[in-house]
C-alpha cells in the first residue's frame, strides 16, 4: 500500500471515529462514555506528514504505517507526537534495535529524531539522569492494535527561529518541512499508551526533562565534498580538509611536489577566511611498513604542509599545530589499494564558531 493510499485510509478513518463520537467536523473522539458519564469532546488531529517503512522482521512484505502529528517546543526541550499501525506484527518490528554502546535501553522507541538542515544538527531523544529514555516504549507503540497507537520523544531545545525541520523515524523513515509549534496538541491523557482516537500521552515532568543533558543527544552534521587532491568535511563548528598524500609527497616521501601547491593555496584561503583559535596539522599514512617507520613519515608530511601554508596563511586569529599519528586513525581498509591511498592523508582541521 502506498504512502498516499495509507495517508487517505487514516483521515477516512479519523472521520468515521469523529462521526460515532457526534463531531461535525475532521476530528477525532474518544470512545463513546457509559451511560450517566461526562461525554469528552472531540479533538483535532494534526498531521504534519506521513509515512511507511518495512522493517526487517516483518513477514508477507507488510508494512508499517505512520503519521507525524506535531514537532512542539516545551519547557527545556521539543516535543515529538507520532502514531503507527497497521502492519500486523509485534511491537518489537516498529523501531529497530539499539546497538552495544546506545544510551538507550532495549526497550526504548529510541529511533526518532530530528534535523537542523540550516544548522547541520542532528537531535536524538534525550535520557533523564535516572536513565529513563524521555520517550515512548516499544511496547506502548505497539502496531498489533486495529488503531495506530501514539508515540512520544523529548528531544533538545530546538534553536531560536527555527520554523520546519526533517523528522526522521523508524527504519530510514524522512518526513521532510514539519512545522515547529508552541502548542501541544490536546486532549493530554494522563497515560503512556494511548490510542490515536483518545488522545495524547502525557510528558514526563519538567524536573525530568530538565534532568537530561541535551548535549548527550545532540550530534553535528558534516557535509563531504571529495575530489582527487583533498576531501572537505563541514559542520556547523568545524572544516577539515583532508589532503591526498599521493598528491602532496612522492612515494615514501616528505618532500612536497610542485602538484602540492595549488591544493596547499586552497587550503590556505580556507583558512583565512574561515578559521579561529588552533589549526591543526596531523600527517597520517597506511599500515605498510614498520610502526615506526609511518610515525616518522606522519610527522614528517605534517610539518612539511605546515611550512607550506605559514607564509600563506595571512589570518592573525589562528595557531597552526602540527602532529603525526603514523599509521593511526584509518578512515578505511588498509587492505586494498584505494582504502590504503585514503588513509595516506594530512588533515588540516579549523575551528569556525564565530565566522
Amino acid at each position: 500500500m502506498s504512502t498516499r493510499s495509507w495517508h487517505t485510509r487514516l483521515i477516512v478513518a479519523l472521520c468515521c471515529a469523529a462521526m460515532l463520537a457526534g463531531a461535525t467536523t475532521l476530528a477525532t473522539g474518544v470512545a463513546p462514555a457509559a451511560a450517566g458519564t461526562p461525554q469528552a469532546k472531540p479533538h483535532d488531529v494534526p498531521l504534519a506528514g506521513t509515512f511507511a517503512y518495512r522493517a526487517f522482521d516483518l513477514p508477507d512484505g507488510k508494512l508499517i504505517h505512520g503519521a507525524i502529528h506535531a514537532v512542539v517546543r516545551i519547557p527545556g526541550g521539543t516535543a515529538v507526537f507520532y502514531s503507527m499501525g497497521g502492519a500486523g506484527a509485534d511491537s518489537g518490528a516498529a523501531m529497530p534495535r539499539i546497538g552495544l554502546a546506545s544510551q538507550f535501553r532495549p526497550l526504548d522507541a529510541w529511533a526518532v529524531g530530528i534535523v537542523d538542515a540550516k544548522d547541520m544538527t542532528y537531535y536524538m531523544p534525550m535520557v533523564a539522569k535516572s536513565g529513563e529514555c524521555l520517550c515512548s516504549s516499544v511496547s506502548e507503540i505497539s502496531v498489533t492494535h486495529a488503531k495506530p497507537n501514539v508515540g512520544w520523544a523529548v528531544l533538545p531545545p530546538l534553536p531560536k527561529g527555527l520554523t520546519h525541520v526533517t523528522v526522521s523515524i523508524g527504519f530510514r523513515a524522512q518526513i521532510t518541512n514539519v512545522p515547529v509549534t508552541t502548542e501541544l496538541p490536546k486532549p493530554i491523557v494522563d497515560s503512556r499508551a494511548v490510542t490515536l482516537d483518545r488522545g495524547w500521552p502525557k510528558l514526563p515532568s519538567s524536573n525530568t526533562i530538565a534532568s537530561a543533558d541535551a548535549a548527550l543527544s545532540t550530534r553535528e552534521l558534516t557535509s563531504n565534498i571529495a575530489d582527487p587532491e583533498a576531501t572537505v568535511s563541514t559542520s556547523e563548528k568545524k572544516v577539515s580538509v583532508a589532503l591526498n598524500s599521493d598528491v602532496l609527497f612522492a612515494v615514501d616521501q616528505s618532500v612536497l611536489t610542485p602538484r602540492a601547491r595549488q591544493t596547499l593555496k586552497d587550503t590556505a584561503a580556507k583558512i583565512n577566511k574561515n578559521a579561529t583559535g588552533v589549526v591543526s596539522i596531523v600527517g597520517y599514512t597506511d599500515d605498510t611498513g614498520t610502526t615506526a617507520h609511518n610515525q616518522t613519515l606522519s610527522e614528517a608530511r605534517a610539518q612539511s604542509v605546515l611550512s607550506a601554508l605559514q607564509p600563506l596563511v595571512t589570518n592573525t586569529g589562528v595557531t597552526l599545530k602540527v602532529s603525526g599519528l603514523g599509521e593511526q586513525n584509518p578512515v578505511a581498509d588498509n587492505g586494498t589499494d584505494v582504502g590504503r591511498q585514503l588513509n595516506r592523508r594530512v588533515t588540516v582541521t579549523m575551528s569556525t564558531e564565530g565566522n
